[in-house]
């Protein structure tokens, strides 16, 4: 593959999307019917939706594959139809780390494929503008196929986050792109406010860039007893039993740490893993500092995000809130606190509360 033009490289492109995340942090709009994908921060669109419109003018629909939890398979069936082929929607045996569930995905694609050069990466992020999005990500498939390495793709920091994973920019590249001279996940807030100002760390943006080939390889040598694994799993026979026997963390854990065949590219758009309710605020807030969606009228109010339903929501004199109303339930959260939104899931659990989980 390495004298391909540009072409037939382009037809070599394909898409793994996972979007096997339920949610929790955004609780009570995300349920276990209702997961993170196909939560909307337009009110008509999913980040499903928006993450498959993002990239299909890069790579053909036929080619773009979307992994779900096997549970959750009639929900997604609804959610892709008219946007990829029914047949592209993957669906994981059992919920496992991002190890197995790209590992598998990865084979499916190359066993209805052929070899390809993988764009893997998560369904719920929020990127804009998307032109620009597709030139990173173009960028990115060709420097994976140049060197056969794995290429992630590193965001420039906005603020100094302790929730996010970190890269640090090495050696340049002849062609684009750079080394990665090493990775930090989750710093202390001190060291993400050093490692920001240093101007040398990136946000780890969560995408994988590979031809298959490399996947295996990398496989091979960090987790040879998943890379056996695979052909079973892709014949199906006692697949689930065998799925849930995989005990391997994350990607980024797992290979992505460990390998010495790992480079990157600089995003050129901009991105959120809207990780959190805050991580939302942070992108939608306007010129007032708010955030607001729905049947809300805010007034004299600051920092606040919410989100409306049928009910009128008036906010009065009220700063650094969340507020979030469904049919059903509502939440009323301090800003700061958003990332613990997912004990809420945990409480109700405890209560025996699931018709709300």
């Amino acid at each position: 593959m390495k004298n391909l033009s540009d072409r037939v490289l382009r037809e070599r492109f394909a898409a793994l999307i996972i979007a096997g995340g339920f949610g929790a942090r955004f609780w009570p709009a995300a349920r276990g019917d209702r997961p993170k994908p196909l939560f909307s921060l337009n009110g008509r669109t999913s980040l499903l939706h928006d993450t498959i419109a993002r990239i299909t003018p890069l790579i053909a629909p036929e080619r773009i594959f979307v992994l779900v939890p096997a549970v959750l398979e009639a929900v997604f069936a609804a959610a892709i139809e008219g946007h990829i082929p029914r047949q592209n929607l993957l669906l994981e045996p059992d919920r496992q780390g991002t190890a197995v569930a790209i590992a598998f995905g990865g084979a499916l694609i190359k066993s209805r494929l052929g070899e390809s050069l993988l764009a893997v990466m998560p369904a719920d992020h929020y990127i804009h503008p998307a032109a620009a999005f597709r030139r990173t990500l173009a960028a990115g498939l060709r420097l994976a196929h140049r060197t056969g390495s794995i290429v992630i793709i590193g965001v420039m920091p906005t603020r100094p986050d302790s929730g996010y994973g970190y890269l640090e920019v090495g050696k340049t590249m002849e062609g684009g792109g750079f080394k990665v001279k090493k990775f930090v996940e989750k710093p202390a807030p001190a060291a993400a406010r050093s490692m920001v100002r240093s101007g040398r760390f990136l946000w780890n943006a969560g995408m994988f860039l590979m031809s298959t080939a490399t996947m295996e390889a990398e496989l091979s040598r960090h987790c040879p007893k998943l890379l056996d694994a695979l052909p079973r799993l892709i014949g199906g026979n006692g697949r689930r039993a065998l799925y849930k026997k995989l005990k391997f963390d994350s990607f980024d854990y797992e290979v992505i740490e460990k390998s010495a065949n790992v480079n990157a590219v600089r995003a050129a758009f901009g991105w959120n893993d809207v990780g959190s309710w805050d991580g939302l605020w942070q992108t939608l807030r306007d010129g007032n500092g708010n955030a607001l969606s729905g049947n809300v009228v805010a007034m004299d109010s600051r920092q606040v995000l919410a989100r409306g339903d049928r009910r009128l929501m008036v906010l009065l004199g009220v700063e650094d809130l969340v507020v979030i109303d469904t049919p059903d339930a509502l939440l009323v959260a301090n800003r700061a606190r958003t990332q613990d939104v997912k004990k809420v899931v945990g409480e109700l659990r405890r209560r025996r509360l699931t018709g709300y989980i």
